[in-house]
């Protein structure tokens, strides 16, 4: 670790500590301002803008910023006026905690806007250097006119933002794509730091011996995510294996759909919305299968991404069933963490599910040994160091 001692973090609502990133920056930074943003409305969380200021890693004060209900209908047509208030926020804010501490080490955050925001506060002076850990890429395409054009003005900020003191990808699909288009030099060498892990107490109980099958999801609600492949498939599930179950917790913008798919289905689902710090591993915990199944659309983000849900059911020993959109899903099925399927193929999930509980120990070991490749401790630091 360097010798920076402050930190601006900005992140969107609720990743702010996907891939302990959060836990790592508080055990690092003498004083840490976390700038959490709402962009979904999330059921079970009251408050989405706010500001929280941390001085050795315990929390001293926070402050409620502008927030603008939005329904779900209207997200992407309201995203300029809501990026206007974050911009404007950010910057006052910012130049206020600059005035109190005198200096401001770091700025660091995982969103092209949010970085350019960043950029502009070196301009002026208020932060040292800036840090942009690259998540994600928003193909820009989409059916809906208004997403595709908030999606290719998010990429004007993407290419500028790449451009910041430090750059690091979550994976090199990421750092490819820029090379292709000419953003950076073939030969240039960019730091690859994925989401990390956690290293959590192994505690497996062989699935094989209880009746209910127990699916688990962690994350946004979105459609894009394939949470209802579990529903979609739920007549063979329980002409298979008689009892099944779905422990699904997050919230956001398609949660009421996927509430009405559970009335109409004969599986056990349980909705746990948005659960604050890490309760939500004493829910993982109980599953047997995690569910990664994103949606191989053009348009889907993921194609690009490197998903905290699954780092998460890794760490807590829980084999996975994901779709072949991720980078990452060579190594889950190379190491014999999960399986990968085909989406569309109607057999493929439900012969996931029998493959997995055939070896439902070894599976588990093997998502359990995989997560110890990706300890959060071990690999961010080379994003925090500068050379």
């Amino acid at each position: 670790m360097n010798s920076a001692k402050s930190i601006i973090y900005v992140n969107y609502s609720p990743y702010e500590n996907s891939g302990k990133i959060l836990d790592y920056i508080l055990e690092n930074f003498e004083n840490v301002f976390l700038f959490s943003i709402g962009f979904y409305n999330l059921r079970n969380k009251r408050n989405y803008n706010i500001l929280s200021i941390y001085k050795d890693r315990k929390l001293q004060k926070t402050y409620s910023l502008f927030q603008l209900p939005i329904s779900s209908k209207f997200v992407f047509l309201l995203i300029p006026i809501k990026s206007v208030i974050t911009f404007l926020e950010i910057i006052f804010y910012s130049t206020w905690l600059k005035v109190k501490l005198k200096r401001i080490d770091i700025y660091f955050t995982v969103n092209a806007f949010t970085a350019w925001i960043g950029s502009i506060l070196k301009a002026i002076g208020v932060i040292e250097k800036t840090i942009f850990w690259v998540w994600d890429y928003y193909p820009p395409i989409h059916e809906n006119k208004i997403v595709m054009l908030m999606r290719y003005i998010y990429w004007q900020f993407d290419k500028i933002s790449s451009h910041s003191d430090r750059v690091a990808f979550v994976n090199r699909r990421l750092l490819d794509l820029r090379k292709d288009i000419g953003i950076f030099q073939k030969d240039a060498q960019y730091p690859i730091v994925p989401i990390g892990t956690d290293k959590l107490p192994y505690t497996h109980v062989d699935k094989k011996s209880n009746k209910k099958v127990l699916f688990g999801f962690i994350g946004v609600l979105k459609k894009s995510q394939g949470v209802e492949i579990v529903f979609d498939n739920a007549d063979e599930l329980l002409k298979e294996f008689g009892d099944i179950g779905y422990e699904i917790v997050g919230s956001g913008p398609d949660e009421d759909y996927f509430r009405e798919r559970a009335k109409m289905s004969d599986i056990h689902v349980k909705f746990y919305g948005y659960l604050e710090g890490e309760s939500f591993n004493d829910v993982l915990r109980k599953c047997a299968i995690g569910i990664a199944t994103y949606i191989p659309d053009v348009s889907n983000v993921s194609h690009y991404g490197d998903p905290g849900k699954i780092k998460r059911y890794l760490s807590l020993g829980i084999p996975v069933i994901a779709t072949n959109i991720l980078e990452f899903s060579n190594e889950i099925e190379k190491s014999g963490a999960g399986v990968i399927i085909d989406y569309y193929n109607p057999n493929a999930f439900v012969n996931a599910v029998k493959k997995i509980m055939g070896k439902h120990s070894e599976y588990s070991k093997n998502a359990y040994a995989l997560s110890k490749k990706y300890y959060y401790k071990k690999i961010y630091p080379r994003m925090f160091t500068f050379t």
